[in-house]
């Protein structure tokens, strides 16, 4: 008997395609499961843990901001149904310890802490991620003096019991050994289930955009984090100059509690060059004379300003973003500097430049096993995230765009320049490299089998 032969997606399934934020990959798991309880998920992975795997994955959405595979799986879990917890306790001295469920988005935190008067120290450029995703990445904030998880006391998870027959609660303090492997765990050690912070009063800030030459800004890194307390620059393709922005924190003032940014016109300007740019010249992920001429004239009309208002608002920047963007995210020795600007300008010279400007800043270090800001000696690091609009990109131009990077990547490892990556970001990872630049012998026996997915397995596991 014969198969009649029909159209390619004749045949459609219920389960939901999956795509990142940017616009990078997208997938339709086997299986997709939304649970309602923390019981109701923790009979779903105990019913889990005794199939059969046969190599299969099984990963938890996120906010999805995640531009690598590390959310890929055939086996998907929903948490938005989950119910939120969020209970706050005055501490001695100020502030509270807030206790939240980790698959909350991180905006929800802080709205909900604001109405305490308490807040993080530190967010990355954008706050649409849970406070889970976060943790398991590591993102990091565009500062040299604090962290976002300075202020975590202990974080709850479930995990597998030693005899795999059940899942259990398991809670980690800052203070155990173990901590180091929870912070940037990569979702590999088990279901990040609450999180408790000590948080500080709301903080309040000041937030400026002006354009820069980079030499005024990266001359001297070590001048501009003792100016700044948040700061980084877009560097413009081909150009010496670029858009700096830096936040300040304000003190023995009355500020609007709920002061914001106002929408930004230059990036729908943007927007609307790109999307005629590539409908008639083409360019993909890369820039040309037409963006440059987009470029110059924005710089031209760019007029400085300022806005001031609590930390949830002016520190994640990009929180009101217009444009879809696809980011690695390196990490470097600010020593190397000079020589890794010369390095891009070669590469890209050769091969093109980003449609997007490319985001240089610095971070804290750590001793979390594998962040990619754990660089021992070193107070922080200097941060490099090559950016490229995908609004408007075919599959193929994302495909190549990934080459593009790739190459980026060996020209660096070539020059002898050491670097680390993000890894909910583009990287090129191996087990030899993770093996080598990270603490990975520390963090293997916290690894727990049924999290693993393809992406992690091909860079964790030598032979995957």
């Amino acid at each position: 008997m014969t198969t009649e032969q029909m159209p390619l997606g004749y045949y459609t399934s219920a389960t939901p395609m999956l795509s990142d934020w940017g616009q990078v990959l997208s997938f339709t798991p086997s299986a997709y499961f939304t649970p309602v309880s923390i019981e109701d998920l923790q009979a779903l992975l105990t019913a889990l843990l005794h199939l059969e795997s046969g190599g299969k994955s099984l990963r938890f959405l996120g906010g999805q901001h995640s531009c690598s595979d590390i959310f890929k799986s055939e086996t998907v879990i929903d948490t938005s149904q989950l119910p939120l917890e969020f209970e706050a306790t005055p501490i001695a001295g100020g502030g509270s310890c807030v206790v939240a469920s980790a698959y909350m988005h991180a905006h929800e935190f802080l709205f909900r802490a604001a109405k305490y008067n308490l807040s993080l120290t530190a967010l990355g450029g954008t706050d649409a991620q849970t406070l889970g995703g976060l943790i398991s990445t590591n993102t990091a904030g565009a500062t040299a003096r604090a962290s976002v998880y300075e202020l975590v006391e202990w974080v709850e998870y479930l995990k597998p019991a030693q005899d795999g027959q059940s899942f259990i609660l398991s809670r980690v303090a800052k203070t155990d050994a173990d901590f180091d492997a929870v912070i940037c765990s990569l979702g590999c050690i088990g279901f990040l289930v609450r999180v408790a912070f000590n948080l500080v009063e709301e903080r309040f800030y000041s937030a400026t955009f002006e354009v820069k030459q980079l030499s005024d800004v990266l001359g001297d890194v070590t001048k501009t984090c003792a100016e700044h307390d948040f700061w980084r620059i877009e560097w413009i393709a081909e150009a010496d100059w670029g858009l700096f922005w830096h936040a300040d924190q304000l003190t023995g003032r009355s500020i609007d509690p709920l002061g914001d940014y106002p929408e930004d016109a230059s990036e729908a300007t943007l927007r609307t060059a790109l999307q005629f740019d590539d409908e008639v010249l083409g360019s993909g992920a890369y820039f040309n004379v037409m963006l440059e001429a987009v470029y110059n004239k924005l710089k031209s009309i760019y007029v400085a300003n300022t806005s001031m208002g609590p930390m949830r608002h002016m520190i994640p920047v990009d929180r009101k973003a217009q444009l879809h963007v696809a980011m690695a995210e390196w990490s470097f020795n600010p020593v190397d500097l000079p020589q890794l600007l010369d390095v891009c300008r070669t590469y890209f010279d050769a091969n093109k430049w980003p449609n997007l400007a490319t985001e240089i800043e610095c971070t804290r270090t750590d001793t979390h096993h594998m962040s990619p800001w754990n660089w021992p000696g070193l107070p922080f690091i200097i941060k490099f995230n090559f950016q490229y609009l995908t609004d408007f990109l075919s599959d193929d131009e994302k495909a190549d765009m990934i080459k593009h990077l790739e190459g980026l990547w060996n020209a660096i490892e070539a020059a002898g320049i050491p670097f680390k990556a993000h890894w909910g970001k583009i990287n090129f990872l191996t087990p030899e490299k993770v093996a080598r630049d990270y603490q990975l012998d520390a963090f293997l026996p916290h690894i727990q089998p049924l999290f693993l997915n393809d992406y992690l397995r091909k860079r964790l596991i030598a032979g995957s």
